[in-house]
C-alpha cells in the first residue's frame, strides 16, 4: 500500500473512531432543551444560566446559556462560577457526616463538648443542642437569627457572631418548630475546624472539592470577584433589571461561608451530584464517604410545612417535605427527591436529585427568579420520570406575574411621607453626636457632616454606614452609602425629661415597618472614646486632677501599629522597669549559647559600685521579695532569677543577674533595637551612684519598643519572646494596668515604683485577639493616688481599643 492511500485510510480509521466516539457521547436529553432553556431565559428576563445533568454515574449535560453580565457579550459556560448561596450547606454537613464516619465526633454528641462558648438564651438548650440539631433547623431561635449581621457582612469573627446567641430570646420550643436560620451553620463550620483541626475552608477544598473533581469551585467569598469566569448579580427595582453593582461587597462575607459562601459551576456541581448520589463515590473512582452517610444526609429529621400549589402548578403538588442535614427531601410526581436552593441577593441556584433513578440536575441563576429554575428542574425531571408534559414555563410566569402585581399594588398605594415643618428638632445637632452602643451591633458613632445632616457609622457593619439627613422633630432618615441599599428607616430620638438622650431607635414610614434593624436600640455610651482627639482629652483630664505630677505614655496598637504618646521621649527614673531590659538582655545571651536559662548559679549579696568598685550588699527589708536573701550560698536557675526579678521584682535577682549579664551589653542590646534613650548604669541600692546622680533611666518611647518586639515575637526570637510573655504575664503587682480591666484582659507587664515615682509598661490582650502596648510613667506624684489616676488612664485605652474595626 503506498503512503497515500495508507494516509487516506488511516484518516477513514479516525474519522470514525471519532464519529463513535461522539455517538457514545450524545447524550439522551429532553428534546429541543437548548430552546426551552431559552424560553426560560427570556421568559422571566434571567440574563445567564449554568445547567448540569447527570445520571446512572454520568454527566449528560454541562451547559451555560445567556450571558453573565446584562449588556454585556460575555457568554456563560459550563464553567462559569455562581455563587450557590444555601447549597453550601450540604458541603457542611458533608464536612460533618464525613467526621462522624471517621469517629471524630458523633451525631448526638452535645455540641458544647467542641464549642464551649456556644450558649442560648435557654440553659436547657444549650446543654442539649447536639451536633444533627446544628443542621436542621429547629433549634427554637427564630427564623433567620442575626441574618443581618451575616448578610451584609459584618467585621465580627465567627466566635463573636456565635456568642451574640445568648441573648437571642427563643421563638419557639426547642424541636418543635421548622425555622430556617444560617447562624447555625456558621456554628457547624466552627465545629468542623474544632474537629478537624482544619478550617471550614481548608477542609471542603482539601477534602471534598479536591477529591470530587471541582477544580474551578471557591469556598472563600472574598475570592469570588479575582475569578476570570465569573456571573454578576442582577435584582429587579422599580420594575426594571439592573446590575447589582457592589454585590461581591456587600452580599456575604466569609463568616458566613459554611451557610452559604461557596461559588460553583454547572460542570463542579454536576461531579458534587455523581458523588451525592453514588453515596460518596467520586467521578474518579475514588470515595469521600460511605453509604452510611448518605443515609444519614438525606433522612428527614425536621418536617416543614407543605402548601397547597395553584391550578397553574398542580402536578408540582408535594404530600411529604421534610429538612436532612444541608438537604430538603419531598416527593414529585410520586419519586423521592433530594434537593436545596440557594438565594443571594442576585443569584439563586436549586439542586434537586432522584435517587432510584440516580438522577440529578443542578441549576445556576444569575437573577432572582426561581420560577426560571423550577421550570427547568420540572421540564427534565418529568422527561426522565415519564411524566405527562405540563407547561411549566407558563405556569411559574402566572405565579411572577401575579407576585409582581402585588408588590407593584403595594408600592403604588403606599404614599411617601413627607416632613411636617411643625415638628421642631428638641436639640441642637451637634448634642446628637457621640458614641451609641447596640447589644448585637456594638459601636455604633454619630458624628457631624453639615448643618443640617449627621453621619451614622456601624463600626462592624459598615454596610449599614450612612448619611442622616434631618427630617422632622426628633427624626432623621438615614440614607446608606451603598446606592444598592437605598433609602433606609428613620432613626429617631428619645429624650429624657432633661433632654439627655434616652436612645435610639429606627422605624419605618408606616406602623409595623422597622425592616432590619428594627431590634436595634442604640443607647449613648458616656466611657466610649469617640476618636482619638477625644482619647487625649479625657486623658488629659484624668491627669490634671494631680497638677503637680509629671506624666508620660506611649501606646501603640499591635494590629495598625498606630501610636499615641505625651511626653514620650522624656527621661524619668527608670525603678523597677529597666528589669525589662535586663531580663531581655538573659535570653539575648542564653540564646547566643553563654549559658542556659536552667544552669544554676550561687545565690550571693555582695556587689560593687559603679563609682569605685566598693563594695554593699541589699537590706532584705527594702525588697519586695525576701525569700531569696535566706537562699544566699545555696544555687538557683537563672530562670527562677528572672522570674523572681520580673513577677515580684526581686531586688537581690535584679543584682545578680545585672552581675552576670553586664550593665553595658544591656545598653548595647537596647541601642541595636533604636531604645536609645534607656540608661541601665546599675543595680539596685548602689548608693554612691545614687548621690552622683548615676541613675537608671527610661523613656516611654524606649519601653513601648522593648514590648513591642516582645509582643511580635522579635526581641531575641519567638521562642525567647514568648518565654517573656509568660514570665511578664505572671505578673503580681496588678494596680496600675490591669486594675480596672475586665479579668478577661490578660496584661504582660511590668511596673516599677520609689518615692514619687510609679510606672507600668506592657502588652494587654483583649479576648477578641486584638493586642496593644502601653507604658504609663509618674514622677512627682502621690503613690496612692497615681495609682488610681494611671489604672483610669488605662482604662480609657482599652475603651477607645475594644471597640476599634
Amino acid at each position: 500500500m503506498n503512503t497515500s492511500r495508507l494516509r487516506k485510510s488511516l484518516m477513514l480509521l479516525f474519522c470514525s473512531i471519532s464519529v463513535s466516539f461522539a455517538m457514545a457521547q450524545d447524550p439522551d436529553l429532553p428534546p429541543d432543551l437548548d430552546e426551552y432553556i431559552n424560553r426560560v431565559l427570556e421568559e422571566f428576563n434571567v440574563p445567564g444560566v449554568g445547567v448540569g445533568i447527570v445520571k446512572d454515574g454520568k454527566v449528560l449535560m454541562t451547559k451555560g446559556y445567556g450571558v453573565k453580565r446584562m449588556g454585556s457579550p460575555d457568554p456563560v459556560d459550563e464553567n462559569t462560577l455562581f455563587t450557590i448561596a444555601s447549597n453550601s450547606k450540604a458541603f457542611t454537613a458533608t464536612a460533618l457526616a464525613m467526621l462522624v464516619e471517621e469517629g471524630k465526633l458523633g451525631w448526638e454528641d452535645p455540641v458544647t463538648k467542641y464549642l464551649p462558648y456556644l450558649k442560648f438564651s435557654d440553659d436547657y438548650v444549650t446543654t442539649h443542642l447536639t451536633v444533627r440539631d446544628l443542621l436542621v433547623h429547629h433549634s427554637g431561635l427564630p427564623a433567620y437569627a442575626n441574618d443581618f449581621l451575616l448578610f451584609p457582612p459584618s467585621t465580627f469573627s465567627r466566635r463573636e457572631l456565635l456568642e451574640k446567641l445568648k441573648d437571642v430570646p427563643l421563638a419557639h420550643d426547642f424541636r418543635s418548630v421548622y425555622a430556617y436560620d444560617n447562624i447555625l451553620y456558621v456554628a457547624a463550620g466552627e465545629l468542623v475546624e474544632a474537629v478537624s483541626g482544619m478550617s471550614w475552608e481548608d477542609f471542603v477544598k482539601v477534602r471534598i472539592f479536591d477529591k470530587v473533581g471541582m477544580h474551578n469551585s471557591i469556598n472563600r467569598y472574598s475570592t469570588l470577584k479575582k475569578q476570570p469566569n465569573i456571573a454578576y448579580a442582577h435584582t429587579r427595582r422599580n420594575g426594571k433589571l439592573r446590575v447589582v453593582e457592589n454585590y461581591f461587597e456587600s452580599n456575604i462575607g466569609d463568616n458566613g461561608n459554611p451557610a452559604g459562601g461557596i461559588a460553583s459551576s454547572a460542570v463542579d456541581m454536576s461531579n458534587w451530584l455523581i458523588t451525592q448520589l453514588d453515596s460518596g463515590r467520586t467521578p474518579n473512582n475514588g470515595r469521600i464517604f460511605k453509604p452510611t452517610a448518605t443515609r444519614e444526609l438525606w433522612k428527614i429529621v425536621r418536617t416543614m410545612p407543605i402548601s397547597k400549589e395553584p391550578e397553574w402548578l398542580k402536578p408540582n403538588q408535594k404530600h411529604f417535605y421534610g429538612y436532612a442535614l444541608g438537604f430538603r427531601t419531598y416527593d414529585y410526581r410520586g419519586e423521592q427527591v433530594v434537593g436545596h436552593g440557594g438565594l443571594l441577593t442576585g443569584f439563586v441556584s436549586q439542586i434537586a436529585m432522584v435517587p432510584e433513578k440516580r438522577l440529578g440536575v443542578v441549576v445556576l441563576t444569575n437573577q432572582l427568579s426561581s420560577g426560571a429554575y423550577w421550570a427547568i428542574i420540572n421540564q427534565v425531571l418529568d422527561y426522565y420520570l415519564g411524566a405527562e408534559s405540563f407547561d411549566w414555563i407558563a405556569g411559574y410566569k402566572k405565579q411572577l406575574d401575579r407576585s409582581q402585581g402585588r408588590a407593584d399594588s403595594t408600592e403604588h398605594a403606599d404614599k411617601k411621607v413627607v416632613p411636617d415643618p411643625m415638628l421642631k428638632r428638641s436639640l441642637p445637632l451637634a448634642d446628637y453626636v457621640g458614641v451609641y452602643r447596640d447589644d448585637l451591633f456594638g459601636r455604633v458613632t454619630v458624628s457631624m457632616v453639615s448643618d443640617s445632616a449627621l453621619r451614622l457609622d456601624f463600626v462592624k457593619s459598615p454596610q449599614y454606614c450612612g448619611t442622616l439627613h434631618y427630617f422632622h422633630g426628633d427624626m432623621f432618615r438615614l440614607v446608606y452609602d451603598n446606592p444598592d441599599r437605598g433609602e433606609g428607616p428613620f432613626l429617631t430620638f428619645v429624650l429624657n425629661a432633661d433632654k439627655s438622650i434616652r436612645e435610639g431607635r429606627f422605624v419605618g414610614e408606616r406602623s409595623g415597618g422597622q425592616g432590619t434593624l428594627g431590634r436595634v436600640a442604640l443607647t449613648p455610651d458616656k466611657r466610649a472614646i469617640l476618636d482619638t482627639a477625644d482619647l487625649k482629652s479625657r486623658i488629659q483630664k484624668t491627669l490634671a486632677k494631680q497638677p503637680e505630677g509629671r506624666f508620660a505614655y506611649a501606646f501603640m496598637d499591635l494590629q495598625t501599629g498606630e501610636q499615641l504618646s505625651l511626653n514620650a521621649h522624656e527621661l524619668f527614673h527608670a525603678a523597677s522597669t529597666m528589669k525589662t531590659p535586663v531580663m531581655v538582655e538573659t535570653f539575648k545571651q542564653a540564646a547566643e549559647g553563654k549559658f542556659s536559662l536552667s544552669d544554676s548559679i550561687t545565690v550571693y549579696n555582695q556587689f560593687k559600685s559603679i563609682v569605685d568598685k566598693s563594695k554593699f550588699s541589699l537590706p532584705a527589708n527594702t525588697d519586695s521579695e525576701g525569700d531569696l536573701y535566706v537562699r544566699v550560698g545555696t544555687k538557683i536557675t537563672r530562670h527562677d532569677l528572672i522570674f523572681r526579678m520580673i513577677t515580684e521584682s526581686s531586688n537581690l535577682a535584679t543584682n545578680i543577674v545585672i552581675d552576670q549579664v553586664g550593665a553595658k551589653n544591656v545598653m548595647k542590646t537596647m541601642k541595636s533595637i533604636g531604645a536609645n534613650d534607656i540608661q541601665v548604669l546599675r543595680g539596685v541600692e548602689d548608693t554612691k551612684a545614687f548621690q552622683k546622680g548615676m541613675n537608671n533611666q527610661v523613656t516611654a518611647y524606649d519601653l513601648m519598643l522593648i514590648f513591642e518586639r516582645i509582643a511580635k515575637g522579635t526581641m531575641v526570637n519567638t521562642e525567647a519572646s514568648k518565654a517573656m510573655i509568660d514570665i511578664l504575664k505572671k505578673q503580681k503587682f496588678n494596680s496600675v494596668i490591669p486594675a480596672q480591666l475586665p479579668k478577661d484582659v490578660q496584661v504582660a507587664h511590668k511596673t516599677g515604683s520609689i518615692a514619687g515615682i510609679f510606672h507600668d509598661s506592657g502588652i494587654v490582650y483583649l479576648p477578641n485577639g486584638r493586642a496593644y502596648v502601653l507604658v504609663l510613667l509618674s514622677a512627682d506624684v502621690k503613690d496612692n493616688a497615681v495609682k488610681k489616676t494611671l489604672a483610669n488612664v488605662s482604662l480609657q485605652f482599652y475603651d477607645y481599643m475594644k471597640n476599634k474595626e
